[in-house]
């Protein structure tokens, strides 16, 4: 098999020599998917590239340590703080899982992380694998879904979860052989955080809104926050609710269209529909908690279609994940 490898430092350099595996950068490749780039302290396998990536500034992830039994992981470990999960494809299908899985090993060692549980196949779970791939963890179902499927045979599943020496940086990697694409990745990576409770935007009051939406027929609410990948509306989002409540309650007439929208990463049409549960919840929480008729709201989803601002960087994207207010006019 020949393999080309990307720009290696020193320690990486001896890595290889001690097992002659394929060996892993951090680098950005030209065919990666826009946006993506690695996790500065997990680096890639030469001659991948990202076919998805998503992040979350903040949010708690858990990484199974151990065997799925049937019932429940072994084992987990958790931690709070930066999330980021991607996937990986590979130029050469004849690249094996082994030899992804060694580099890996190699790479994380190199720089000090504690490896937490390494298994394959039949060490994970009933069915090669499958079912800790599938049931024992929710790390990798959005980008198994949207881009690397498992084989329905020669699964090959290998998997590490490993934590930095600091306890700062927690992984998940797992790699297998998908449908249709050959070697595949999916990692789940998280970094520790403090979460900021000082909120970016001001909350904005009901005469705020009125005058957004006289001045300009809409007005965006920041304030309104949902569970990730999800239409849960989080308790902090109470506030915003009350808000437009009353201002729709002074204002007997005001019709508003609530449109959710999200970031660019993922599937363009998951975040359509992901964009229309939310407006959707929206819409039900003021019917069923503040008593307004639903007659008068009208939920839609923009998905990624309308961003405020770029999706190249985390704060950008976090802006662009908002729901807007429209003022129907007769």
């Amino acid at each position: 098999m020949n393999i080309s490898f990307l720009k290696l430092t020193p320690l990486t350099v001896a890595t290889v020599g001690l097992l002659g595996t394929l060996l892993l950068a951090t680098s950005v490749i030209a065919s990666d998917i826009e946006g993506a780039g690695d996790h500065p302290q997990i680096p890639r396998v030469a001659g991948s590239s990202i076919v998805f990536y998503q992040t979350t500034d903040y949010d708690r992830l858990t990484v199974p340590t151990g065997r799925w039994d049937g019932n429940e992981l072994e084992s987990t470990e958790s931690l709070e703080g930066e999330v980021v999960r991607m996937s990986y494809t590979f130029d050469d299908t004849s690249t094996s899982t082994l030899r992804i899985k060694r580099s890996y090993l190699q790479a994380l060692e190199a720089r000090n992380f504690e490896i937490l549980y390494t298994a394959s196949g039949d060490e994970l779970s009933g069915g090669d694998g499958r079912l800790f791939f599938v049931h024992g963890s929710d790390l990798f179902t959005r980008g198994v879904r949207d881009c690397c499927r498992l084989a329905n045979r020669d699964r090959d599943i290998r998997y590490i979860a490993a934590r930095s020496a600091d306890g700062n940086v927690l992984v998940g990697i797992a790699a297998f052989n998908a449908r249709q694409v050959g070697p595949a990745v999916s990692l789940a990576v998280v970094t520790a955080d403090e979460m900021d409770d000082a909120m970016d935007h001001q909350p904005l009051t009901a005469d705020e809104m009125e005058t957004g939406l006289i001045e300009q027929g809409r007005v965006a609410i920041q304030n309104i926050l949902f569970a990730f990948d999800s239409d849960e509306i989080l308790p902090e989002s109470a506030d915003a609710l009350a808000t437009i409540a009353n201002l729709m309650k002074d204002r007997a007439d005001l019709e508003l269209v609530v449109v959710g929208h999200t970031d660019s990463v993922g599937d363009f049409d998951y975040n359509l529909r992901l964009s229309m549960d939310r407006a959707t919840a929206v819409v039900n929480e003021l019917v069923n908690q503040h008593g307004i008729s639903r007659e008068r709201l009208r939920p839609a989803g923009a998905g990624m279609m309308a961003p405020a601002t770029t999706n190249r960087s985390e704060s950008g994207r976090a802006e662009n994940r908002r729901v807007e207010l429209v003022e129907i006019v007769q």
